[in-house]
């Protein structure tokens, strides 16, 4: 028997993972449930205003957890992707139709050959870039800038998305560890954008690394997905 590989054993931690999640959000999502029904019942009972704003509060906490959960919950489930040729151009012009009004005016977007052609399924490549211009996004002051530039290389047909803003990530030696689900810097984050755009890469039969991190270039996720053949792009 031939020993298992490490690829092997990172499938087996992520359906680990999964499982993990599943159940995690289901226990949470009903505590969540009985905190929110006592506290409607709750605000009921407040004779004075600034009480009900505190029990407000306590809801519109309860509903951040609620966005958590929807985030824990996605990435317990299998990536299924249904591959369909898309031009640059509209991979573009629907991610900037799903950003925010802020984060649209603050992207620059530079596309080298907008008409040329990748094998994709454009919702999950969507959520990919998003997840990487949001971490982008959410290292960078609100005076700065990040930039998504889209290449196609003819002679190893591969389209790569490069997101990057100046400033580095400070994890020293740890910098490996960017894609390790619930590993995060931030403490509002859940950690898992990154590991989900790398999954959703390699379904692809793509890949996403850090390309660059130091006072230089800033940091850069690229994000590389093959291009298909004449032989297979079929818009019939």
């Amino acid at each position: 028997m031939l020993p298992d590989s490490p690829t092997t054993h990172r499938l087996l931690d992520d359906d680990r993972l999964g499982d993990f999640a599943q159940v995690l959000t289901h226990r949470i999502r009903n505590l969540l449930a009985g905190i929110e029904g006592f506290t409607d019942l709750l605000t009921d009972t407040l004779g004075s205003r600034e009480q009900r704003e505190l029990a407000l509060r306590i809801l519109e906490s309860t509903a951040r957890i609620e966005f958590v959960l929807d985030d824990l919950q996605y990435y317990s489930k299998p990536v299924q992707m249904a591959a369909i040729p898309v031009r640059m151009q509209d991979v573009m012009d629907r991610l900037l139709a799903t950003l925010e009004e802020d984060h649209r005016r603050r992207l620059m977007l530079d596309i080298e050959q907008p008409h040329s052609t990748v094998l994709t399924d454009p919702g999950l490549l969507r959520q990919a870039l998003l997840a990487l211009i949001q971490n982008a996004f959410d290292a960078t002051p609100p005076d700065q800038h990040v930039a998504l530039h889209a290449t196609f290389d003819s002679d190893t047909l591969t389209a790569r998305f490069n997101v990057s803003n100046q400033g580095t990530i400070d994890l020293d030696e740890a910098a490996h560890r960017v894609f390790e689900p619930f590993f995060t810097t931030k403490a509002q984050n859940l950690g898992i954008g990154l590991s989900m755009a790398r999954r959703i890469a390699e379904a692809h039969g793509g890949t996403l690394y850090l390309a660059a991190n130091d006072q230089i270039q800033g940091t850069c996720f690229t994000l590389e997905l093959p291009v298909p053949t004449e032989d297979e792009l079929n818009f019939g």
